[in-house]
């Protein structure tokens, strides 16, 4: 083992350093002569997750009157670079009504995927398509539409329609790869990005690698070496290609605190060679949330801001974090900042509504949803599940049922809202269509931690302990020191009569918390049902130390003192509990019972019979009544 660990070693540090040597050398080569083309435009990470366009002068072999020169379609050309979209659309509605032509319909879906109008433009590349079914240039545009719709199997049945037509289309090789990489695919993707690689030149075929880098990163189990290869030629093609040279740092080092340390020491000579450049600041702030160093991550998000002060996606990560760390008031000046300079920024809208939301100004919150939905009518999944959260924060069940079923029909596979609709469906008692929305949601993400949380008290409520067992085990496998998950599963084993196991998890919780009262008391409990009384009581007399008022205690006490035949204790106890509330009914029944055990019939009777005086029903009393009254005198 040890031999092939040395082996192991030898054979990973040579390309570690030739890698690091590599990074250093290519970058200081390459930078001055990049350095006005960074200035232009910054690659960052989430440039390589966005779908290409396609050029009109692709896929042209295919027949079809091209209506490129009529001076209709020109006059509409100039208006829609001015802005003037509706009188353009007019102009093509005009021509349309004539002289139907595929060209046209698929002009007038662009237009609409200007207006990000994507069902419409659905329609309109639909419309070419029906007129002309190898006009592919609408087909490939129907795609990007269908993908903004998240409408992936559509999306992907036109990809692959292009695919068959042009199958040296690299952008809808690279658009498929990008689809199936979102939805965890990572073996068709990569079988994409390779073909795109291999079909490409340029800056697609540099987002290819990069991707397939990734691609190889997530699959299971992850290709290291594969990922590695990839994010290289990415770099010898394109030296300052960032993206590509933050996924090798990641990947080279190990895990752990040296590991990091590296990947710090190669991060700061990046910043040394692009101080300008925001992907490595966020790279900087990722490592340091992975320490938990969260003020620190916000400031180097901070310091990139200081070089791209206008970079929108930098500063919702500013914002995103300061809600993390509930500094509210300034994420709340952060996305009014922004809604100063693009008034009509839904997203900001959204998280300011979500933050009033959290503040308990509830009106506030829903005016801001409000705003969202006069800007984009149709809303969007996230908005629709923060409108039923606050719905039912204001009791507004119905309403807030309505919102949920609203984004799960535009995002079936939204497993948050799924849960919240769960949670919901449990409020109202509607244990089985609550069951199937929590269970939904743990298919969509097996490791959703609260939706087994909910799963397990749902069963516990409908008393089926051995469910609820098995549902609170998966949630410690999340969180395996929580107390209060180890609470709940030890009531669910006493509940099953299993003792032992009972006792098993709050000696563990006493272990981490010696002051748990509840821990304390259902120990107490437990071992009374192991009719281990000494014990009982010890553990009692811990749980009223910490709560000297708590009346369940001391009855939970004169119960062992009853077992242990020391009746005069358990009477006194229990005559004390009743001075000060002389009509609770289970110490009045607890009362009787120790005069019982007690041998000491008419006073055990009186007490029975002043049980039936304070609850002229109660059968536990009425049944030792006429069991005492039957037994002879002594």
């Amino acid at each position: 083992m040890k031999r092939s660990m040395q082996k192991a070693t030898e054979s990973i540090l040579p390309v570690i350093l030739l890698l690091s040597l590599l990074f250093l050398i290519l970058l200081f080569v390459q930078y001055r002569a990049s350095e006005d083309a960074e200035r232009a435009h910054h690659i960052h990470i989430t440039a390589e997750t966005s779908e290409q366009s396609s050029g009109d002068n692709e896929m042209s072999n295919v027949e079809e009157v091209d209506f490129s020169d009529d001076p209709r379609i020109v006059e509409a050309q100039k208006l829609i670079k001015k802005g003037e979209l509706v009188k353009a659309k007019r102009i093509y509605f005009s021509v349309l009504a004539k002289e139907p032509s595929a060209q046209i319909y698929n002009w007038m879906g662009m237009l609409y995927m200007r207006e990000k109008n994507f069902a419409k433009a659905v329609v309109s590349f639909s419309k070419a398509l029906t007129l002309n079914k190898n006009y592919y240039k609408a087909r490939y545009n129907r795609a990007l539409a269908y993908s903004a719709l998240n409408k992936y199997d559509k999306a992907v049945a036109d990809y692959q329609g292009v695919i068959r037509g042009f199958e040296a289309h690299a952008k809808s090789h690279f658009n498929l790869g990008l689809l199936f990489f979102k939805h965890e695919k990572y073996h068709d993707a990569m079988d994409e990005f390779e073909r795109t690689a291999a079909l490409s030149a340029g800056d697609i075929k540099v987002k290819a690698l990069y991707m397939l880098g990734r691609s190889y990163v997530e699959v299971s189990p992850p290709d290291k070496e594969k990922a590695v290869a990839a994010f290289t030629a990415a770099i010898r093609l394109k030296p300052n290609h960032i993206a590509s040279r933050l996924a090798l740092i990641e990947l080279v080092y190990p895990e752990g605190e040296e590991g990091d340390k590296e990947r710090f020491k190669e991060l700061e000579a990046l910043l040394s060679l692009a101080p300008e450049n925001v992907e490595i600041y966020r790279a900087v702030s990722a490592l340091y949330m992975k320490q938990e160093k969260k003020n620190r991550a916000l400031r180097s998000l901070q310091e990139g801001l200081l070089h791209e002060p206008d970079n929108i996606d930098l500063q919702y990560d500013v914002i995103t974090l300061l809600i993390e760390l509930k500094r509210d008031q300034e994420a709340i000046a952060g996305l009014e900042n922004i809604l100063t300079v693009n008034p009509s920024d839904t997203k900001a809208y959204w998280l300011l509504g979500t933050l009033l939301y959290r503040l308990g100004d509830y009106t506030a919150a829903m005016d801001n949803y409000n705003i969202v939905l006069a800007i984009e009518k149709a809303g969007t999944p996230e908005l629709w599940n923060s409108m039923g959260l606050l719905y039912a924060k204001t009791e507004r069940f119905k309403d807030a049922e309505k919102a949920y079923a609203r984004a799960l029909r535009m995002r079936p596979d939204y497993a948050e809202a799924r849960f919240n609709l769960g949670v919901l469906l449990m409020a109202e008692k509607s244990y089985n269509k609550a069951q199937s929305a929590f269970e939904e949601a743990i298919r969509l993400r097996p490791d959703y931690r609260e939706a087994y949380h909910q799963l397990a008290q749902l069963f516990s409520e409908r008393k089926e302990y051995q469910k609820a067992v098995e549902a609170y085990l998966k949630v410690l496998e999340y969180v395996p020191d929580s107390a209060h998950i180890k609470f709940d599963l030890a009531v669910c084993y006493y509940e099953l009569k299993l003792y032992d196991k009972a006792r098993a998890q709050y000696e563990e919780i006493l272990e981490q918390d010696n002051s748990y009262f509840k821990a304390w008391l259902n120990i107490g409990l437990v071992y009374y049902r192991l009719k281990e009384y000494d014990r009982s009581l010890e553990a009692l007399e811990k749980a009223v130390a910490l709560e000297p008022e708590n009346s369940e205690a001391y009855r939970a006490m004169a119960k062992s003192y009853s077992a242990l035949s020391e009746h005069e204790k358990a009477i006194n106890i229990l005559s004390k509990l009743l001075e000060q509330n002389p009509s609770d009914i289970a110490t009045r029944l607890d009362y009787a019972r120790s005069y019982n055990r007690a041998k000491m019939r008419e006073r055990a009777l009186s007490e029975y019979q002043k049980v039936l005086a304070l609850d002229p029903d109660n059968s536990t009393a009425k049944k030792h009544i006429e069991k005492l009254q039957t037994q002879p005198k002594k």
